[in-house]
């Protein structure tokens, strides 16, 4: 049996990606599924009180103008320079969602506190709680990466 590598059963960096990947696909795919079953069944109440845009607010609109502005900017259509300087942008935003990543997550799970009429504290408390738990994790698996698998 020397498929078991991980027999402490300790959370590494892939799994919290994975955790991460699972959660916000379950998120996106109810809000989808109780939208549409609104709109199927005629019940205004149910797609305006869990509409999918609500989750994440205004960042899925920002986000798609952004990266449609750089594919622009990559399709080589207005020359080289723009093709170089979409390439920067696209690293930038890469490099800058690798990083609030932890931070996205919270914001997921505190926009839907919101919908849930959930007091502003205790949304802002779960957020800071969440995200610095994240990198808390995230940085110490880092570390450990670092010390080649020795304890912190």
């Amino acid at each position: 049996m020397r498929y078991m590598n991980n027999k402490k059963g300790e959370i590494v960096l892939r799994d919290v990606v994975f955790f991460l990947f699972i959660f916000i696909g379950i998120i996106s795919f109810s809000s989808i599924l109780v939208t549409e079953m609104g709109t199927e069944y005629d019940n205004p109440t149910m797609v305006s009180d869990y509409n999918h845009d609500a989750i994440g607010k205004t960042e899925l609109v920002s986000t798609s103008k952004t990266w449609e502005n750089i594919a622009t900017k990559l399709s080589g259509e207005h020359g080289l320079i723009q093709m170089v300087d979409g390439a920067l942008d696209a690293i930038v935003e890469i490099l800058k969602e690798v990083i609030l990543a932890p931070v996205t997550f919270a914001t997921i799970l505190t926009s839907i506190l919101e919908i849930l009429n959930a007091s502003t504290e205790v949304i802002l408390i779960t957020k800071f709680f969440i995200s610095g738990l994240l990198y808390i994790i995230i940085i110490f698996g880092i570390v450990k990466v670092f010390l080649k698998g020795g304890t912190i």
